[in-house]
């Protein structure tokens, strides 16, 4: 598939990206057509028409998740972000091919720790940015971090184009980082933007 392509679904396709994140999330997580049909109100044949198409998008991290989980029923623990460990008692003691459903709900949760894990980029990000900040007399005084939520950074800055021109380029430069090995590619690359809200929060 063509990154640029898929770049515009946000611009060209903003109502229909909302209504997929709910099954694509479902599915991420391991869910099933079943999952779609109870939590999301799809017949059994749109349910299953999604299904597959998700599963054929996204072959290679369903692979790179299947690894894992097997790798886990030997270890009994997978590494996640950063070098963390999340243990997992039940699949230690079974096989992956005719894992107990007690199991399957503890490798849900490994799958889900997979990619939940990584949230902690942003909060790798914030701290590269605020050390940036600090370095600037100027800036520290005018720039104040206020949340960090899932993947987004949430700051009140000095309405100053200065000061602006400084956050677009210093925390976008943090949120690109992508230096752990296993999140290097070539033509995948971590970005960002910044929105700007004036007055309030209900004017980006």
């Amino acid at each position: 598939h063509n990154l640029a392509q898929i770049k515009v679904i946000k611009e060209k396709y903003k109502h229909l990206r909302q209504l997929s994140k709910a099954p694509t999330f479902s599915l991420t997580y391991m869910g099933t057509h079943h999952t779609l049909m109870s939590n999301c109100g799809f017949s059994k044949e749109e349910a299953l028409a999604i299904e597959k198409g998700y599963h054929e998008l996204y072959q290679v991290s369903d692979a790179y998740t299947e690894s894992q989980l097997r790798k886990c029923c030997e270890l009994g623990y997978v590494q996640v972000a950063f070098g963390l460990k999340v243990r997992a008692p039940l699949l230690k003691q079974c096989d992956y091919d005719s894992m107990p459903y007690s199991a399957k709900a503890e490798a849900r949760t490994i799958g889900n720790a997979l990619g939940q894990s990584y949230c902690l980029l942003n909060s790798r990000a914030l701290n590269a940015f605020m050390e940036e900040v600090w370095k600037h007399p100027k800036m520290a005084t005018k720039i104040l971090p206020i949340a960090a939520i899932h993947d987004a950074l949430y700051f009140m800055v000095e309405d100053d184009v200065e000061v602006v021109l400084f956050v677009n380029r210093e925390l976008i430069k943090a949120m690109s980082w992508q230096d752990l090995p296993e999140i290097k590619h070539d033509t995948v690359k971590l970005s960002a933007s910044l929105e700007l809200f004036y007055p309030s929060w209900a004017s980006p």
